[in-house]
C-alpha cells in the first residue's frame, strides 16, 4: 500500500504499452473463465471424472491416475478380470490427456462386433467424444481416410487386409488403444514363431505411435510365449525372453506403480465403502446320457474323424486338422449340426468325384492349384467366422489342397461311401420325431430354474447350426428368445440385446457375444457347449458375473456322461467345483493348464477323443489336488504381478476432487454468457436447454475442427449428470447430450 506522499513522488518513465482500459470487461471475463476451465485439470485430480457420464470405482481411478497418467510415453497391457470398466479407464485416460493438449489423432481397434459400442457407448454416450467408425464402405469411399481423420474406431479384422495396412503402415498417431488383446496371437514352435494376421497388423501400427494401450481380461492364457509376444507389442528389447518378462512384470522401484502391466482381480475389487464389488458366482455340472443310437452316431462319426486326423496330422494339414476338430465339436453339439456337416462332406465329396472323371487330368494337377486362406489360431481361438469358413472348406470340392487328405479317386469314393453312411444315420435320428437327449435335459432344467416364470436365461453355443436348431425347440414351446451370433450386424446385435433385456426370456448366443456385451441384468447362464478354452469360460461368464449384478449368479455346463471328451470335462468339472467350493475362490478356472504342467486343455481333449485317457486321469487324481491348486494361484498371482487395490490412495484422489473441482453451476453459468455474447440463443426449459440460434464461429469451429455438421437446434442439453442419467427426467427426450468441457459445442464456445 502506497502513502499519498509516495504516490506522488512517482516518476512516470514510459507511456509505450499503456492501458487505455477501453476493453469489454464481459469478454475479458469470458477470456479469464475459460482459462480458468481449460486449466482446471491442474487443480483438480480428477478433472476428466467430472466432465464425464461415470461414476469410477477405485480400481478405476487407481489404473487410470496412479499407473498410466503420469507415464510420460504410455506404453501399457491393461488385463484386469471381465467386467472391471476396461473401457471406462480408457475413456478417462483419454479425456485427461486431451484436455491437456497432448493427444490429437487417436485410433481405437476393437473385435468388429464392438465397433458401433466403442464408438456410441463407451466414447460418445459416456465422454462427449466424435469417433468415425471406419469399415469397408467407408474406407472404399475414402482411402486416405486414416490420414485425414483424427478419431477413429474400426475393427481388427478390417485393418489387418493388405489394401488397408498399406494405407495404414505410414500413418502416425498420438494414441492407439486395442481392445481384446488376447486376439493378437503369437505362438512360438521351436525356433519359428507362428503370427497371425491380427497380431501382424498391430506389429505394424505398434512403432507408429506415441502411445499405445493393449486390453484383455486373459492375458496369458496359460502359455508364456504367447505372452511374451504380446509384451512385444509394447516393448520388444524390454520383453525379449520370459526371464525379462517376468522381471519387468514383478518390478516396482521404491514404490513406483509398473509402468507396462498391471492385473486386479475381481476378489479384490471394492466399492467406495470398501464392500465387495461383485456377487458370489456358482458352477454346477447338468449332466445327461446319450441314448444307444445316439452314442452308435457319436461313435461311429468319432471314429472316422480319428483316422483322418491321424491322416491329416501324418501330411501336416493343419487346415484340415482344425476343420476335423471342429466337426468332433458339431457332433456333440447337436445332432443337426453334424448332420448338416455330414450332408455338406458327401456333397463335396460327391462334386470333387464328378469333376475328377470329367477331368481326369485334375487331381494329379492339384498340387499346382494355389487356395487363398487366412492364418488361423488354434481352434479355441476360432471365431463364430472362421469356425464356418472352416466349414466351407470341407465342403468345397475345388480346394484341393485344403480340403482331403486322399492320395488318390480311390480313396475320395471310400470315404464318400463312409461318410454317406453316417449321413443316413444323422438324418435318421433327426427325423424321427424324438427329441434327443441333450433336449430333454434343458426342458427339464428349464421347468427347474423356473424360466418360464420370468427368469431370464443366457445359452452359449459354439454353432450357428444349434443355434437356429435351438430357436426353434425355443419359440415352439412358448419362450420369447433373441439371438446373437457371428453374422448379425451391430445394430442387430444391440437390438436384440436391448429385446432380451425387456420381455424375452432366454438369448441364445454364440461366442460372438462372449466379449463386450453386458448383460448384468440376467443371472443364470447354461453352456450348451463348453469350450475348450477356460479363457473362453470366463469371457462367457463375465456377460453376467460382472459390475452391476444385483444377483448371485448361477453357470450351469451340460455334459454327455458316455462320450470321450464327456467324460473329461464332467470328472476335471466335478474336481473344479469341488476345489472351488473349498479354497473359496474363482480362480481354479484360470490356472488349469498350469496345474497340468503346462499342457493346454484343448490337448488333452485332443488326445483323449484318440484314446488316451489313462494320462488325464492319472493327472486328475495326482496334480489336480487342492493344495496344487492354492500353489498354483498364488504363483500365477506373483507372475502376473496382480496387485491389491490401494483403497485408501484412491479415496484421498476422489476427496481431494470433491473440494477441487469446478462447480457445475459455474461451467453454466459461464457457456451461457459466452455463448450469447457470440451471436447465440439459448432456450430454457426447466433443468434442460436447447441452442435455438448457433453463433456462426461456433459453426465454423464445429465442422472445422470437430467434423460436426448435424442441425444443433435440434437437440436437448443439460448441464447436470445426475439429471442426464435419470431416465425417469430425460425419457421423453429422443436426442440429449450432456454439456460440458469436453463437449464439442462447449469446447467450441
Amino acid at each position: 500500500m502506497l502513502s499519498k506522499e509516495e504516490l506522488l513522488s512517482l516518476e512516470l518513465i514510459s507511456q509505450k504499452g499503456s492501458f487505455d482500459f477501453s476493453g469489454d470487461p464481459v469478454k475479458f471475463t469470458l477470456y479469464t473463465e475459460a482459462e480458468r476451465i481449460k486449466s482446471a485439470f491442474q487443480f483438480d485430480p480428477l478433472f476428466a471424472v467430472n466432465c464425464s457420464i461415470v461414476d469410477p470405482l477405485p480400481h478405476q481411478v487407481e489404473a487410470v491416475y496412479r499407473y498410466l497418467l503420469p507415464l510420460p510415453r504410455i506404453r501399457f497391457l491393461l488385463a484386469d478380470d471381465t467386467g472391471a470398466g476396461k473401457t471406462i479407464m480408457t475413456g478417462l485416460l483419454i479425456k485427461e490427456l486431451l484436455l491437456r493438449g497432448l493427444l490429437e489423432r487417436i485410433l481405437i481397434i476393437t473385435p468388429g462386433g464392438l465397433t458401433k459400442q466403442w464408438q456410441e457407448d463407451e466414447l460418445g454416450l459416456k465422454f462427449n467424444f466424435q469417433f468415425k467408425l471406419v469399415d469397408r464402405p467407408i474406407f472404399n469411399s475414402d482411402p486416405n481416410i486414416f490420414n485425414n481423420s483424427n478419431k477413429l474406431v474400426t475393427s481388427i479384422d478390417f485393418i489387418r487386409n493388405e489394401d488397408v495396412l498399406n494405407v495404414m503402415k505410414d500413418s502416425t498417431w498420438d494414441l492407439i488403444v486395442v481392445d481384446e488383446a488376447h486376439k493378437l496371437s503369437a505362438y512360438d514352435y521351436g525356433t519359428k514363431r507362428y503370427r497371425s494376421k491380427r497380431y501382424e497388423a498391430i506389429e505394424i501400427l505398434a512403432p507408429q505411435t506415441e502411445h499405445l494401450l493393449l486390453l484383455t481380461a486373459t492375458p496369458h492364457r496359460g502359455r508364456h510365449d504367447t505372452f511374451r509376444n504380446l509384451l512385444q507389442l509394447l516393448d520388444r528389447d524390454i520383453f525379449s525372453t520370459n526371464e525379462l518378462v517376468t522381471n519387468r512384470i514383478n518390478r516396482t522401484d521404491d514404490d513406483v506403480a509398473n509402468k507396462f502391466f498391471i492385473r486386479r482381480l475381481k476378489e479384490d475389487m471394492t466399492d467406495w465403502k470398501d464392500g465387495p464389488l461383485f456377487k458370489p458366482r456358482h458352477t454346477k455340472t447338468v449332466e445327461y446320457k446319450l441314448t444307444e443310437v445316439e452314442k452308435k452316431l457319436y461313435d461311429l462319426v468319432t471314429r472316422y474323424l480319428t483316422v483322418k486326423r491321424e491322416e491329416a496330422v501324418e501330411q501336416n494339414n493343419i487346415h484340415v486338422s482344425l476343420a476335423l476338430m471342429v466337426m468332433q465339436r458339431r457332433l456333440t453339439s447337436s445332432i443337426y449340426a453334424i448332420m448338416r456337416t455330414l450332408q455338406n462332406r458327401y456333397n463335396a465329396l460327391n462334386g470333387l468325384i464328378e469333376l475328377i472323371r470329367k477331368n481326369p487330368t485334375l487331381w494329379s494337377k492339384r498340387m499346382e492349384y494355389e487356395v487363398e486362406f487366412d492364418d488361423y489360431d488354434d481352434y479355441s481361438e476360432l471365431t463364430d467366422e472362421e469356425r464356418e469358413s472352416l466349414e466351407r472348406i470341407f465342403s468345397d470340392p475345388k480346394k484341393f489342397k485344403l480340403f482331403t487328405t486322399a492320395k488318390s479317386i480311390q480313396d475320395i469314393e471310400a470315404e464318400r461311401n463312409q461318410v454317406s453312411e453316417l449321413k443316413d444315420l444323422a438324418e435318421e435320428l433327426y427325423h424321427n420325431n424324438t427329441e434327443e437327449q441333450k433336449l430333454r435335459r434343458l426342458w427339464q432344467f428349464l421347468t427347474d430354474e423356473n424360466v418360464s416364470d420370468g427368469r431370464k436365461l443366457v445359452l452359449f453355443t459354439e454353432h450357428k447350426d444349434t443355434l437356429d436348431y435351438l430357436e426353434k425347440k425355443l419359440a415352439n414351446q412358448g419362450y420369447k428368445v433373441q439371438t446373437i451370433y457371428g453374422q448379425k450386424s451391430v445394430d442387430e446385435r444391440r437390438k436384440a440385446q436391448d429385446e432380451f433385456a425387456g420381455d424375452s426370456q432366454i438369448l441364445l448366443a454364440t461366442d460372438a457375444a462372449g466379449e463386450g456385451i453386458n448383460l448384468q441384468f440376467c443371472n443364470l447362464m447354461i453352456n450348451w457347449d463348453i469350450p475348450w478354452n477356460p479363457n473362453r469360460l470366463e469371457q462367457r461368464m463375465g456377460r453376467i458375473h460382472r459390475y452391476g449384478q444385483k444377483e448371485e449368479v448361477h453357470v450351469f455346463n451340460l455334459v454327455a456322461q458316455n462320450t470321450r471328451e464327456g467324460k473329461v470335462m464332467q470328472r476335471l468339472l466335478q474336481k473344479l467345483d469341488v476345489i472351488r467350493e473349498q479354497i473359496g475362490s474363482d480362480r481354479v478356472y484360470d490356472v488349469i493348464s498350469d496345474v497340468f504342467d503346462g499342457i493346454n486343455l484343448e490337448d488333452i481333449l485332443k488326445s483323449t477323443l484318440e484314446g488316451e485317457v489313462n494320462s488325464f486321469n492319472q493327472a486328475i487324481d495326482n496334480d489336480f489336488t487342492i493344495e496344487n491348486v492354492k500353489e498354483k494361484i498364488k504363483s500365477q498371482k506373483e507372475e502376473l504381478a496382480c496387485k491389491r487395490i490401494d483403497f485408501e490412495a484412491a479415496k484421498k484422489l476422489m476427496d481431494d476432487s470433491l473440494e477441487k473441482r469446478l462447480i457445475p453451476i459455474y461451467l453454466e453459468r459461464f457457456f451461457k454468457k459466452a455463448f450469447i455474447s457470440l451471436g447465440g440463443k439459448i432456450k430454457n426449459e426447466d433443468e434442460f436447454v436447447s441452442l435455438s440460434q448457433l453463433p456462426e464461429k461456433i459453426n465454423e469451429l464445429l465442422k472445422e475442427n470437430f467434423n460436426i455438421r448435424y442441425d444443433v437446434s435440434k437437440m436437448i442439453f443439460t448441464f447436470h449428470k445426475e439429471v442426464f442419467l435419470d431416465k425417469k427426467k430425460t425419457g421423453k427426450y429422443e436426442m440429449l447430450y450432456y454439456l460440458n468441457p469436453g463437449n464439442p459445442i462447449y469446447d467450441a464456445t
